[in-house]
């Protein structure tokens, strides 16, 4: 048992074959929970990572990203604002620079709060034995969903400014409150953008995906561009549209997934509504329904899906104690 797990976790005489696995990480924070994340990743020597780091972060020339000939550090950085079109250009920059690697196959986007839930040696086979695309698509858009749509989480007709920094809702608890107030007032009003609602489909923003998928995404896409310029939430609206797109070109089909789901594609996801909160964190604090705590680890563990989404530190490394110990 000793020996198989010291093979599976330094690949001594498992990888034979030539094929790569481009992980492509969004990462706004240079932690703890991202070293367990790269170190898990890199334990198959299949596995190649390209790191966008938000633009408004500071970076250490000495940091890890120079320290592993298998990490790329995607230089031209986006400012990334949550909510915005910024973050499909990140997603884009990603995926460009991974495709220079002709060697790589298979390109999986995840990010930094993200863990594998399986060793990476059998995340990465199970790719490989695949053709490679593994997305969650939960529907399409309501082409008649217009002046209605402004509260609602996928608002393309109604100009979003989550790129405008200084009005992201992510900037503090009172910008929340505000962009609360002006998608409430926004669905009211009856002034919307003249774009198109026809085939646009939503979905989660993490997928796997083949090399002919990949190369699809980054194309020129302009009528897409327009459309999801100003809105909401677009990533994941861009690349599951584009996904749905592709399959119909080539004659394929597909299965939608519940968006209340844990099991979306690759990735484990849950809301979990927190415990008691004071008053002050309810007045001043942002709720994050998605972060994970120890009482999920069973369910995490028992999913058939590659990454657990929203861990920390503390709960990767318990993540990692007991599938390092069930080999």
């Amino acid at each position: 048992k000793n020996t198989k797990k010291i093979d599976l976790l330094k690949n001594k005489n498992l990888n034979t074959k030539e094929e790569k696995i481009s992980y492509m990480i969004m990462v706004h924070e240079v932690d703890a929970q991202l070293n367990l994340l790269i170190k898990s990743l890199l334990s198959d020597v299949r596995s190649v990572i390209y790191i966008h780091l938000d633009g408004k972060v500071e970076i250490d020339n000495n940091d890890l990203f120079s320290q592993n000939d298998r990490i790329v550090f995607i230089k031209n950085r986006v400012r990334v604002n949550w909510g915005g079109f910024s973050m499909v250009h990140a997603m884009k920059s990603l995926i460009h620079e991974a495709l220079k690697d002709t060697g790589s196959d298979r390109f999986v986007l995840i990010s930094g709060s993200c863990f594998p839930i399986k060793i990476p040696v059998q995340i990465n086979d199970e790719l490989l034995r695949s053709n490679g695309n593994i997305f969650s698509v939960w529907g399409e858009i309501d082409p008649e969903n217009l002046s209605s749509e402004g509260f609602g989480r996928y608002s393309v007709t109604k100009f979003q400014p989550c790129d405008v920094g200084i009005l992201n809702p992510k900037k503090s608890i009172a910008h929340s409150r505000l962009w609360n107030f002006y998608k409430k007032l926004s669905s009211q009003i009856p002034l919307e953008r003249k774009v198109s609602l026809s085939d646009l489909w939503r979905g989660s923003q993490f997928f796997a995906a083949s090399r002919a998928v990949a190369e699809w995404f980054v194309k020129s896409h302009p009528d897409l561009d327009r459309i999801l310029r100003w809105s909401l939430a677009p990533d994941e609206i861009y690349f599951n549209t584009l996904y749905v797109r592709y399959l119909r070109q080539s004659g394929e089909d597909f299965c939608k997934i519940l968006p209340g789901a844990t099991e979306q594609g690759t990735h484990y996801i849950k809301k979990t509504v927190p415990a008691d909160r004071t008053l002050r964190q309810k007045l001043f604090e942002p709720v994050d329904l998605r972060k994970l705590n120890k009482n999920d680890l069973p369910e995490i563990l028992a999913s058939p899906c590659f990454f657990a989404r929203k861990c920390n530190s503390e709960i990767s490394k318990e993540i990692e104690r007991l599938w390092s110990d069930d080999i």
